[in-house]
């Protein structure tokens, strides 16, 4: 189930509209690459029932989930295309810098795929885009994006509006020289500072026990590896994956969401982290009589 997830792309990820289910794809695909978690999954599924049942659960709905938005990013890259004329090298670039505007958004409307003005403003870009695209006003420019005045703007809307920059109020084309990848990438670089800064899950204030929790796990393990039992066992199989996990960044977001979001997942975490314990414990008695 793991390696299924591996074969997407950052592309794909890319178009799922929720961040937090972003580090989700992102973790099993890093996951995946890792030996020694990819071995600890696999005796964890085999041996642990909470562990199957929830990893059949969560496997099923990240499945249809990516599939439903590849074929809606599809059908969106169609349109934009085929009705905008602009190509798939822009589009790309695009969307890197419309998500990274949205995961800034912590509000409920991120998850949704739309951002509002406010969130333009916000992420601190608004002024680099109104310099590069010309426009002569701020209200222009809130106007070229949310012309509906509907305060949702979707990726569409992103692309359309800036490709339109200072354009024709009849035609839609753009009558000034305007480069977009050049706006593009500027908003990437303006973005990827705060992204790096942003190395925190969100979650909602009722769930700091389980964020306690498991950050306190995550600490422990990585305590724990300097006095690991040596030798085989599919118990010290998980232990070692376990260590590894701890680790890789990108694992342990994603292990953070499920353990906090889905409570058939977090049993099977705490009965993991319990089995641990007792490995560890022995280790510590052995190390005292010897």
């Amino acid at each position: 189930m793991m390696r299924e997830f591996s074969r997407y792309t950052p592309k794909d990820i890319a178009s799922i509209s929720d961040p937090r289910y972003q580090a989700l794809y992102e973790g099993v695909a890093a996951g995946a690459n890792e030996t020694l978690v990819m071995n600890a999954f696999s005796v964890a599924y085999q041996d642990l029932l909470p562990i199957r049942l929830a990893g059949r659960m969560i496997y099923r709905h990240l499945r249809s989930t990516m599939e439903e938005c590849i074929e809606e990013r599809d059908s969106k890259e169609e349109l934009l295309v085929n009705e905008h004329g602009l190509d798939m090298h822009t589009i790309n670039h695009g969307r890197r810098a419309f998500m990274a505007i949205v995961k800034e958004d912590a509000s409920d409307r991120s998850s949704e795929g739309y951002m509002t003005i406010g969130n333009l403003i916000d992420s601190g870009i608004v002024d680099t885009v109104v310099e590069l695209l010309e426009f002569e006003s701020f209200d222009e420019f809130a106007e070229m994006m949310d012309a509906e005045h509907d305060e949702e703007i979707t990726f569409e809307k992103f692309m359309v509006g800036l490709q339109n920059c200072k354009g024709n109020k009849e035609t839609g084309a753009c009558e000034v020289n305007c480069d977009l990848s050049e706006v593009l990438n500027e908003i990437m670089m303006r973005m990827e500072p705060i992204e790096a800064a942003r190395n925190e899950v969100d979650f909602d204030k009722r769930k700091k026990k389980f964020s306690d929790k498991y950050d306190l796990m995550v600490t422990t393990f990585e305590e724990w590896e300097e006095y690991a039992p040596s030798g085989d066992g599919r118990m010290l199989e998980v232990l070692k994956g376990s260590f590894a996990g701890a680790k890789n960044e990108k694992i342990v977001k994603a292990l953070k969401i499920v353990y906090m979001d889905y409570s058939a997942l977090r049993l099977g975490g705490d009965l993991v982290f319990k089995l641990m314990g007792k490995l560890m414990s022995r280790r510590k008695k052995n190390q005292a009589s010897s």
